[in-house]
């Protein structure tokens, strides 16, 4: 008998991946969510049918996230975490991007968290047993470099989300409460693509990343802490603390590189 169960989205590939592994080995089950079945049937072969569930899904479809919701049940386990992880990236001036681009990501990054949460957290309610909900944030979200407003925007909004819920839930006296991941680079691919603006943070994510199986180990250490916000750099934190004195010295905190 395992632990419990952990649900994850965008669980095919990079963090999603490292976490639904990770949760494997601290003794979960696991759901994974996710819109490649192909790469998610290769994820059950390696972590056995009888620990690991999936649900091929986008997570801008209710529809698909009422199956996953469906699909976490079905362990008949309570679920203690569940990670709305499913993200995408694309680079680009504010004036110049296709709008196209930032409303898919404003739909996966950011609604699509919402949408998982309103699918996941009523059967986490439901349960006796402590739950806790997390949004997989990014540096962008208390950070906004030049060529990523989109992104950044995505993200922020997600920090603005998590810890409204969490209130909201506090409020409640619920047993289910949220967090947030605010990783800095990881060395995943999601910076794939053919522009300049993202070949550049690629490098920086394979050159000055951490792995995605480290982020998780933390993620999974910190959680168990209590922490809300985990943090992988503590330059991020420095980034973070110099932008607000900006902010509230009346100025922008400008960050002319790429997301740390």
């Amino acid at each position: 008998m395992t632990i419990g169960v952990v649900a994850v989205t965008g669980a095919a590939s990079g963090i999603g991946l490292a976490l639904a592994c990770e949760a494997i080995e601290r003794g979960y089950s696991v759901a994974a969510f996710d819109q490649n079945q192909p790469a998610l049937a290769s994820l059950q072969a390696k972590l056995g049918p009888d620990r690991c569930r999936i649900c091929h899904g986008d997570v801008t479809s209710d529809a698909d996230l009422e199956r996953f919701s469906d699909t976490v049940m079905a362990f008949g386990r309570p679920l203690r975490l569940a990670f709305a992880n499913a993200g995408v990236l694309r680079a680009g001036k504010v004036l110049d991007q296709p709008i196209a681009d930032i409303e898919q990501m404003l739909a996966i990054n950011l609604v699509g968290a919402i949408r998982t949460a309103r699918a996941l957290v009523p059967l986490m309610l439901s349960q006796i047993d402590p739950s806790i909900f997390v949004f997989t944030g990014s540096s962008s979200m208390l950070l906004a470099s030049p060529g990523y407003a989109g992104y950044a925007a995505s993200k922020h909004g997600l920090l603005a989300m998590a810890e409204a819920l969490d209130a909201e839930l506090a409020l409640a006296n619920a047993s289910v409460r949220t967090a947030v991941l605010c990783p800095a680079a990881v060395q995943t691919g999601i910076a794939d693509g053919d522009t300049p603006l993202l070949a550049r943070l690629q490098l920086r994510m394979q050159s000055h990343g951490i792995s995605a199986q480290r982020l998780s180990q933390i993620a999974f250490d910190r959680l168990a802490a209590g922490e809300r916000v985990i943090f992988s750099s503590d330059l991020t934190k420095d980034s973070a603390r110099a932008r607000f004195d900006a902010l509230l010295g009346g100025d922008y905190g400008r960050q002319q590189t790429e997301p740390t």
